[in-house]
């Protein structure tokens, strides 16, 4: 019953160098983290690009005569919510999941406000 894969040795693997080892784990890190670098970075542009739709519909509503004595400040809040997303997009520094948190709340909170005030 010889043939199979290896009819001599088991251990035909090449033998790998602890500099080569160590290189290929360091590159495995830099892939992973670029990866999940661009992973939250379009995830944040997501997010924010779904605050400024909030925001224009709002403000579409605003414009058509939708709003009522009552949500008025609701739509602002909206509004003030898509402010933040845009401002995601100019910021570069560490601070857009700060605009993008603030973005999301007011826009949570402008929808929920408008719903339960029509």
């Amino acid at each position: 019953m010889s043939g199979g894969r290896g009819s001599g040795s088991r251990n035909k693997r090449r033998q790998v160098s602890d500099e080569e080892r160590a290189a290929a784990a360091q590159d495995y890190r830099e892939s992973v983290g670029r990866l999940q670098h661009t992973a939250y970075r379009n995830l944040r542009q997501a997010i924010a690009y779904a605050t400024i739709f909030v925001a224009v519909v709002a403000t579409w509503m605003l414009f058509i005569g939708q709003a009522t004595p009552t949500s008025i400040p609701w739509y602002a809040v909206s509004i003030l919510s898509g402010a933040f997303g845009l401002a995601t997009c100019f910021v570069r520094e560490s601070r857009p999941r700060l605009y993008v948190l603030a973005a999301v709340v007011l826009a949570v909170v402008g929808v929920t406000g408008v719903l339960l005030s029509d």
